[in-house]
């Protein structure tokens, strides 16, 4: 970033934080892990939960430390037996980290006393909740600048499949639309660490992400009661999956006909750059008038762009619905299609919050 944006005292800080060169993601066959570097990943039930850490194994990429997160309360098909093993016979320093999806508050916090010792850390976020994405990203980048490298895996296969969605979707008359990755909500979550006090009592501008689980679209809006809402619909890269995008507004389309003063939008859930500019538009648009609160029900990519977003941005609030039961997780995605690897600009960040307090400073000076 050109120092003389930094020091510009007319831009405000989503205008500094939209100026940061974003870098792209890049195609890799494993990630690249140093001796004195950490990795974060999940224990979860999906193939590329597992796979970019059988492919370090494999090959001899062994010395680095691993912070191991299983989930609470338990799936049984989720993978934290066989991570470990595989973990353990390469000779990996293994930490375990206990996430309890209902009570999510501090893990961000509790990962940053566990990262902040190495030169870098990859965070896996395969495998990752939404929420513990944003929560991870949050805590890190505000609390250090340390390098940190994100690791995704696409899946070969998502669910459902075209056959099946229009199979089960022949009617739009159905009195409640079909929930294909979760059942139930557990409850709206809204940790500490991730709220905001900023314009209490103003009028609340939800931003959300429809999904193929309306559950969660529809408990957001009867929970928080939104007097705008602005919705973010996922357009898949590959071109096989581009139906996705028009059969969830379709599922979704009984909430989003009876809500009014809506606005919609439509951003890639690979690159996260898309996301991130439609985010900050809104902030620019919105910030001095509405509360802003996100829901990162989209992609888990998606999910990035919002954790940069409110690491930087702290008068937004985050909110997720917790799902109650994930329904045959075997067929929630299958393979591996392709790893990236992003290399966040933590430097360039960090230079953006520093100096908007060294403007706060100058501000509370007394005139010479």
């Amino acid at each position: 970033m050109n120092q003389a944006i930094l020091d510009d005292p007319l831009l405000s800080l989503d205008e500094r934080l939209g100026r940061v060169s974003w870098p792209s993601m890049r195609e890799i066959e494993v990630p690249s892990i140093g001796t004195r570097d950490c990795l974060l990943m999940c224990a979860g039930f999906e193939d590329r939960a597992i796979e970019p850490l059988r492919r370090v194994c494999e090959r001899q990429r062994a010395g680095f430390s691993l912070g191991l997160i299983s989930y609470l309360p338990k799936q049984t098909e989720n993978s934290s037996e066989e991570m470990r093993s595989i973990a353990q016979k390469a000779g990996f320093n293994v930490t375990e980290f206990v996430y309890d999806r209902e009570k999510p508050s501090g893990m961000g916090e509790e990962l940053w006393n566990f990262s902040r010792v190495f030169d870098r850390v990859f965070v896996d976020i395969s495998g990752m909740s939404r929420l513990l994405i944003v929560q991870i990203l949050v805590a890190l980048i505000v609390e250090q600048n340390l390098p940190i490298s994100i690791i995704y895996g696409e899946a070969e296969e998502y669910s459902p499949s075209e056959e099946k969605f229009e199979r089960d979707n022949k009617s739009d008359d159905r009195q409640s639309a079909l929930s294909y990755l979760s059942s139930g909500i557990f409850e709206i979550a809204a940790t500490p660490e991730l709220s905001s006090v900023s314009m209490l009592g103003e009028a609340l501008r939800l931003v959300a992400f429809p999904s193929f689980d309306p559950a969660q679209l529809t408990n957001l809006i009867q929970e928080l009661q939104p007097t705008y809402t602005e919705f973010i619909h996922g357009t898949p890269p590959a071109q096989s999956n581009k139906w996705r995008t028009q059969a969830i507004r379709r599922l979704n389309k009984r909430v989003l006909d009876e809500l009014q003063d809506t606005k919609s939008h439509e951003a890639s859930t690979l690159d996260y750059t898309d996301t991130l500019e439609i985010l900050l538009s809104i902030y620019a648009r919105r910030s001095m008038f509405d509360r802003l609160v996100v829901s990162p029900t989209g992609s888990k990519m998606q999910a990035v762009a919002v954790g940069l977003f409110r690491s930087v941005l702290h008068d937004i609030q985050i909110v997720y619905p917790t799902p109650q039961i994930f329904d045959k997780p075997a067929e929630y995605t299958l393979g591996l299609r392709q790893l990236y690897q992003l290399d966040l600009p933590t430097g360039a960040i960090s230079d953006v919050i520093k100096s908007v307090e060294a403007d706060e400073d100058d501000s509370h000076q007394p005139p010479h």
